[in-house]
């Protein structure tokens, strides 16, 4: 096989693995192992191009294979579920599996087919919101809302919401929330088409904190756009001036005014919005017991603070006056599995990499950066820190910010990067 072809097949095994985890990211259709069975023979043939530093395998040891091996069986003698404890450790897999593979591409190539892979679960939203709103008794339809809700529990939410009296589709899967980054990427390098088909999809899903968050992050670009200087030494002037100012305003226009528009739609959602933010909604009363909940716990447990209580052990929660494995505050959740010192290493590595990428110079490294930030930020409001596609999404983007320079082993080796695969590129304005 070839260098150019194992490009090929290497980035299409990758692809087929990001769409398992966005669509079957439960396992339940058997899609997500199928995909990563699929892809375990690539490391033989990648690990001549592993080159991590020393530094780099002590953290990654550390935080995704030492302190969550170690989690686990601490849950087990404390009792807990070995079975859920699995399910929040194995995540931890897809870190090393990619650190072994994603130094044989180029650093952007993996970053962009994620996100790539994103926008077509922003596609299936709106293709199905509008076939069950417009052609409710067509039998593509039907037979579309009767897979979805066949799914209810399993990959995410499904069925019919009411608004203000009004019965609309409810489309969620359970990798929503990662719509929030996939927006803020191609908004940052400008494609707008894109971005608003996200955006969409994303208010059709009435996720409350991720069309919020999104709204943040689209200020924060109409403050970058506000704040760049214009491009000096133009030979047109101010013609050039004037175009390049509505080339960076009209993404911003265009795209607030899809969110307007599904606001003023479902006057009821906006207010949903504001009472959650309150504090007044059902959902926040919820979250607000979990919190006082688990502050309780680590303020009459100090060793929990410091070493959580386990992977799979629940803790009684007033949000639900129940014992509960995990609940929607995911950064206090994750702590209180496995620590402080744990949470604020693994918070770490996201800032820290989000921080590398925003200072660059290159549009597409800050849009990275940018989009990570609000990933960590719109997983946090569900439990999703911890899950395979935001560790996915965390080392993608870690590996796009090295630089071949910084590792010695890196450079001098003998085995060359597997050949570049083209992938449409983007504005970089």
């Amino acid at each position: 096989m070839t260098t150019k072809h194992a490009s090929y097949w290497l980035i299409a095994t990758l692809v087929f693995l990001f769409v398992a985890n966005i669509f079957d990211p439960l396992g339940t259709l058997g899609l997500k192992r199928l995909a990563f069975l699929s892809a375990l023979l690539w490391p033989l043939w990648t690990l001549k191009y592993f080159n991590l530093s020393s530094r780099e395998l002590t953290i990654g040891l550390t935080l995704f294979v030492v302190w969550p091996t170690w989690a686990l069986f601490y849950g087990a003698v404390r009792g807990g579920d070995m079975t859920v404890g699995l399910t929040q450790v194995t995540p931890f897999v897809f870190a090393w599996f990619l650190a072994v593979i994603l130094p044989a591409l180029d650093t952007r190539l993996p970053l962009r087919a994620f996100y790539a892979c994103i926008s077509s679960l922003a596609v299936v939203v709106v293709v199905a919101f509008a076939l069950i709103i417009f052609l409710p008794d067509n039998a593509v339809s039907q037979t579309v809302f009767g897979y979805l809700t066949s799914l209810e529990g399993k990959e995410g939410s499904f069925g019919t919401q009411s608004f203000d009296g009004l019965e609309v589709p409810w489309i969620y899967f359970s990798s929503t929330l990662f719509l929030v980054p996939a927006f803020v990427y191609y908004l940052f390098v400008g494609r707008l088409l894109r971005a608003g088909v996200i955006l969409l999809a994303l208010g059709l899903t009435f996720s409350k904190a991720g069309v919020t968050i999104a709204l943040i992050f689209g200020a924060i670009y109409a403050g970058t756009v506000l704040l760049r200087r214009s491009v000096a030494g133009s030979p047109n002037g101010s013609k050039t001036h004037l175009r390049v100012w509505l080339q960076r305003f009209v993404p911003v226009i265009v795209v607030g005014g899809i969110a307007i528009l599904i606001f003023l739609s479902l006057p009821s959602f906006s207010d949903q919005i504001t009472d959650s933010w309150a504090g007044n909604s059902t959902t926040a009363e919820v979250r607000i017991g979990h919190f006082q909940s688990v502050i309780d716990l680590f303020r009459n447990h100090a060793s929990v603070l410091l070493i959580g209580q386990g992977a799979g052990v629940p803790f009684y929660s007033l949000g639900q006056s129940d014992y509960v494995q995990s609940f929607e505050i995911d950064y206090l959740n994750i702590t209180r599995k496995f620590g402080l010192p744990w949470f604020i290493g693994y918070s770490a590595v996201v800032f820290y990499t989000a921080r590398r990428l925003i200072k660059t110079r290159q549009m597409e490294e800050r849009a990275f950066g940018f989009a990570l930030v609000s990933g960590y930020l719109a997983a946090g409001t569900n439990p999703e820190l911890l899950s395979s596609l935001f560790i996915t999404l965390m080392i993608l983007s870690y590996f796009a910010q090295r630089r071949p320079s910084a590792f010695p082993r890196a450079r001098n080796s003998r085995a060359p990067r597997l050949a570049a695969v083209t992938l449409p590129q983007v504005n970089e304005s």
